[in-house]
């Protein structure tokens, strides 16, 4: 009987655990000034539309123009709670368009207010590649400013829904990536590996609280450059807790 209670409670406990302190599904069919505040320039476009294969009617819509220079396209939650202010798992459902090009490509970012002369942690490609990064922006000159990425070998997949998680930490400071459940390795020291680790200044070995808590998290799209061909970009079923959350259930 003990051990019954014991289980019970140990699995009312990692169900706990498991349960998000945000979600956003987007079936309201608009972005919800309440939840999240939209930061756009130029060009590019993002908008809640209806979609076909995402989880329900309606998916956020980033549209990024042929030729599209000095432009973004963002969704900002900007009211975290303090459970998540210095380790945090996300997931979200995204489905990419091919053109999103070579050049650094910011997707998924959570940091500091002000992004984007702000410190943050970043998900986004290179290359055509996933690259995690650390971002130290807070201005061009006077503040300090600079970043440090790892770059993968693994490319985003193209023209299909596919399940991004990540856990991001400012404790130390790291971020692990998954794809579809799997675990996306990065090179860092001569070796592959899971996560990957940052310190700032760069050799300084200082590795706590570079970013100073999340107090926002973001998606959408931006280029450094100006790409020949547009691009889309998706998410649906956008999700933050303390531990992984794993597929929509």
């Amino acid at each position: 009987m003990v051990r019954t209670l014991l289980t019970c409670t140990l699995f009312a406990a990692t169900l706990a655990a498991q349960k998000p302190v945000f979600t956003e599904s987007f079936e309201s069919g608009k972005i919800d000034p309440a939840a999240w505040d939209t930061r756009v320039a130029g060009t590019a476009t993002v908008a809640v539309e209806p979609v076909e294969g995402g989880h329900g009617k309606y998916a956020l819509h980033v549209h990024y123009p042929d030729m599209a220079a000095a432009s973004y396209a963002f969704v900002v939650a900007t009211h975290l709670p303090d459970s998540v202010r210095t380790h945090f798992f996300g997931r979200a459902y995204m489905k990419v368009s091919p053109g999103l090009g070579v050049t650094h490509n910011p997707l998924i970012f959570a940091g500091e207010p002000g992004w984007q002369l702000s410190k943050f942690h970043e998900i986004g490609t290179s290359r055509g590649m996933w690259m995690p990064s650390y971002q130290e922006n807070k201005s061009v000159r006077g503040q300090g400013r600079g970043e440090i990425t790892y770059r993968t070998e693994t490319a985003p997949q193209y023209d299909k829904w596919f399940l991004i998680e990540w856990e991001f930490n400012d404790d130390p400071s790291a971020i692990t990536l998954w794809i579809d459940g799997e675990k996306i390795q990065a090179p860092m020291n001569g070796q592959k590996v899971d996560t990957v680790t940052f310190d700032w200044p760069k050799g300084s070995g200082t590795v706590k609280n570079l970013v100073g808590g999340y107090q926002e998290f973001g998606f959408g799209a931006r280029v450094w450059g100006a790409p020949p061909a547009g691009f889309d970009v998706w998410y649906d079923d956008i999700a933050i807790g303390t531990s992984r959350l794993g597929p929509v259930k």
